[in-house]
């Protein structure tokens, strides 16, 4: 072979290999509940990082041990957002010559949200991150919400017992099991490294639930009456909600349908086991019930955080069949 032909082939091997790097070279989905923090050194050890942190690090609602919000990567600003490739939150902080605050989501390779928060003054910023932080928060959040259900979807349980018996179409991941059935109510099960996170779905009657100032009264006992069939491996221990602190409570929207969303603590009586829980109560007029799906996790050494939020899009996923 002459130097000529050996050339050619050589180079015909490195464009080869460059093509397929680069088309190799697919963009990481990054981790969960994580945001990526493009702002100078200089404003992120002061008062604008504090706020920064009190708004998107604080601790998370009901869970047994203090886990933030969301776990922050803070990168200097010379480093420029297009480098951070592995979030899909990208909040981008700087000081200009004029105030602006925007989202931008970019749907191609890595799907991700970025939030650009600027102003003329370190005060300015701040005041953009007090009034702008929970429109930030509940985009980051529903976009986990999505990435979870599209991951679950790639291999779902059979839905045929759960839309048989409860008129619904629930997307759960393959790796739960069935623990147990009753006429109305089911308990699904999933064992990961350090414990396990369960689904309970159930129904009442639309009357047994007491709407108005006593609901939270009146779901805490709902789910303690139906704690009986989740037990210890000692006599009486059924599962009762925490009793240290008082569940968080508020009024949301799934599947169009009026629903009582509570966050609290489970415990087993008169065991050790705890937990984080989180129940929606589905006002469904159609079918004369009240629908329950609730998650809770056991988890003594993994984040709560994240297999909570797992457990919340598999339930958001929920559909009600129309009658």
């Amino acid at each position: 072979m002459n130097k000529t032909h050996f050339l050619c082939l050589l180079l015909s091997c490195l464009f080869v290999s460059c093509f397929k790097n680069e088309k190799q070279a697919q963009p990481v989905s990054g981790k969960t509940n994580t945001i990526s923090i493009i702002i100078d050194d200089q404003l992120w050890y002061g008062e604008v990082g504090d706020s920064i942190r009190n708004k998107f690090a604080s601790p998370v609602l009901g869970l047994t041990q203090e886990e933030p919000l969301f776990t922050i990567n803070q990168y200097p600003a010379k480093l420029l957002e297009g480098f951070v490739t592995d979030s899909r939150s990208i909040i981008v902080v700087k000081k200009t010559t004029a105030d602006k605050f925007e989202i931008k989501h970019n749907s191609k390779s890595l799907p991700h949200n970025t939030f650009r928060i600027y102003a003329k003054s370190v005060d300015d910023i701040i005041c953009s991150i007090e009034f702008n932080s929970a429109q930030i928060i509940k985009v980051i959040h529903d976009a986990e919400i999505e990435k979870i259900q599209q991951d679950n979807s790639k291999s779902l349980l059979n839905p045929a017992v759960i839309k048989n018996k409860f008129h619904i179409n629930l997307q759960i991941p393959s790796g739960y099991e069935y623990m147990l059935h009753k006429k109305n109510f089911i308990w699904l099960k999933k064992e990961i490294i350090s414990g396990n996170t369960s689904l309970l779905i159930y129904q009442i009657p639309l009357q047994k639930l007491k709407q108005g100032a006593n609901v939270v009264e009146s779901i805490v006992r709902m789910r303690d009456s139906v704690g009986r069939y989740i037990k210890g491996r000692e006599p009486n221990t059924q599962m009762i909600t925490g009793e240290a602190y008082a569940p968080y409570f508020s009024i949301t929207e799934l599947n169009g349908k009026k629903t009582f969303e509570t966050k609290g603590t489970w415990e087993l009586k008169n065991d050790f086991m705890t937990g984080p829980f989180i129940n929606y109560a589905i006002i469904d007029e159609a079918y004369n019930r009240i629908l329950v799906i609730e998650g809770f996790c056991y988890s003594p050494s993994y984040q709560e955080r994240d297999l909570m939020l797992e457990l919340e899009a598999i339930i958001k996923s929920v559909k009600v069949e129309k009658r």
